[in-house]
C-alpha cells in the first residue's frame, strides 16, 4: 500500500465516519476503520458510514486500523499538508512514524478485491444441519404404546 492524501480532508472524513465518539468506545475496543486505496481514491469506512475522496494511489490495497490511535498520530503532524502512507512487511509508515504489525492493532490486505467490508469479518452463516434424533431401543409411535 502506498498513497498520498490531503491531511485536512483525511481528518474530516475520519471524523465523519468513525464510530468511537464516546469515551467508552475509544481505545482498544474501538471498531476498525477500513482504509481502501484504489483507482485514485481513498475510501475511509466504518460499519455504518463511508467517505471516498481523491488520493494519489501508487499501490492499491486495504488496511484495517483502530481509529483512536490513528487519529492521535495523524494530528501530531500539524505542519504537514499532505501525508504519504506506506505499508511494508514491517508495518505502517507515515512521516517519521513506524507502526509495526506486532504491536499495533492493524490488519492488511494487499489485494483490495479480496478484503472483507469490515474487520473482524462477520462469521459465516451456519449450515442447515438436520438435528440428530435421539437413539431409542424401540421405535415409539403415538398409536403403538405399550400398556
Amino acid at each position: 500500500m502506498l498513497f498520498v492524501v490531503d491531511r485536512p480532508r483525511l481528518l474530516r472524513m475520519i471524523a465523519i465516519v468513525r464510530e468511537d465518539r464516546s469515551p467508552r468506545r475509544q481505545g482498544v475496543d474501538a471498531p476498525f476503520l477500513r482504509l481502501a486505496a484504489k483507482n485514485g481514491e481513498l475510501t475511509v469506512a466504518s460499519k455504518k458510514a463511508s467517505a471516498t475522496f481523491p488520493a494519489t494511489v501508487y499501490e492499491p490495497s486495504v488496511l484495517f486500523i483502530r481509529p483512536t490511535l490513528f487519529r492521535r498520530l495523524v494530528r501530531t503532524f500539524t505542519d504537514e499538508k499532505f501525508f504519504t502512507f506506506q505499508v511494508t512487511r514491517d508495518g505502517l509508515l507515515f512521516g517519521d512514524v513506524r507502526m509495526p504489525f506486532e504491536d499495533s492493532d492493524m490488519v492488511y490486505y494487499p489485494d483490495a478485491d479480496q478484503a472483507p467490508e469490515r474487520w473482524p469479518p462477520p462469521p459465516p452463516e451456519a449450515e442447515d444441519i438436520p438435528q440428530k434424533a435421539e437413539p431409542t431401543l424401540l421405535p415409539m409411535d403415538e398409536d403403538r404404546r405399550i400398556p
